[in-house]
């Protein structure tokens, strides 16, 4: 016998069987009182589920605070405080629609004529998962902001010390060009000291060398006033030498020509 057939004319259609959502009239109590229970346990479940999520998603909001201040949200992020918390971001964004979903299918069954006069606690049971809801929602988006908000604070200090960084390698690079400009400067200067030293002691010799001079000419002059014919004795011998060197020229000249005439007499 087909199945259909066997239905009484009060039981539910196979159609509401399947979706208890849906089509829901005023001789289907029971089938509304079974799909609240089943919305409640689902919407149970899904805040369960919200809540465990949401307080590992503060755990990572905490991390990610205290390693803003390491560089980089690359870097400072890893683990837990990186990838996991953008799953865990998609996570609970999925189960909000699906807690959503859920309420919204409560208040369908609660808004049916059917359901509103026998049932109204149903109204308190719904609101106060309007209210869970909304309290997951913004607890979940203000921790999403702080975990936003930590990580362009880490970006901005990443940016700072970088400007920093450069900044001081700048005035490294003109502090060492001035400190070796400096050790030029200053080897040029003992240069000049070695120059000023050398100079010195060439002006002591030639003072030594002229007081030596000195001392010389002072002790011919002595020696000249203690014989005075000396000086006409000298100028004699020099005289006769300039003779001699005369007559010597005389005839080393008077020789070259006779070679000369003879050379040239023999060739002719």
């Amino acid at each position: 016998m087909n199945r259909n057939n066997s239905l009484t004319p009060g039981s539910p259609s196979p159609a509401t069987l399947h979706n208890p959502l849906s089509n829901l009239t005023s001789n289907d109590l029971s089938t509304s009182s079974h799909s609240w229970e089943y919305l409640r346990k689902q919407a149970r479940q899904l805040e369960n589920e919200l809540e465990q999520k949401l307080t590992s998603y503060s755990k990572i909001a905490a991390q990610v605070g205290r390693s803003a201040g390491y560089g980089p949200w690359s870097k400072g992020g890893e683990g837990m405080t990186g990838n996991s918390s953008e799953a865990m971001e998609l996570e609970l964004e999925e189960l909000i629609k699906k807690l959503t979903s859920v309420v919204n299918s409560m208040a369908e069954v609660v808004d049916r004529p059917s359901a509103t006069p026998t049932n109204p606690s149903m109204m308190h049971m719904l609101q106060r998962h309007r209210d869970i809801l909304y309290d997951y929602s913004k607890e979940f988006k203000k921790t999403k902001a702080n975990i936003q908000a930590a990580k362009n604070h880490s970006d901005l200090l990443s940016s700072v010390r970088e400007d920093i960084s450069s900044f001081k390698s700048g005035v490294s690079s003109e502090t060492d060009y001035f400190l070796s400009e400096r050790g030029r400067v200053e080897s040029s200067h003992r240069m000049t000291d070695m120059i000023i030293e050398q100079a010195y002691e060439t002006r002591e010799e030639i003072g030594r060398q002229r007081s030596t001079l000195l001392n010389i000419n002072s002790r011919m002059n002595r020696l000249s006033n203690m014989f005075p014919g000396l000086n006409s004795l000298i100028g004699r011998i020099n005289l006769r030498k300039r003779r001699d060197t005369i007559i010597l020229a005389f005839i080393i000249s008077f020789c070259i020509i006779l070679i000369f005439l003879y050379t040239r007499y023999t060739s002719g």
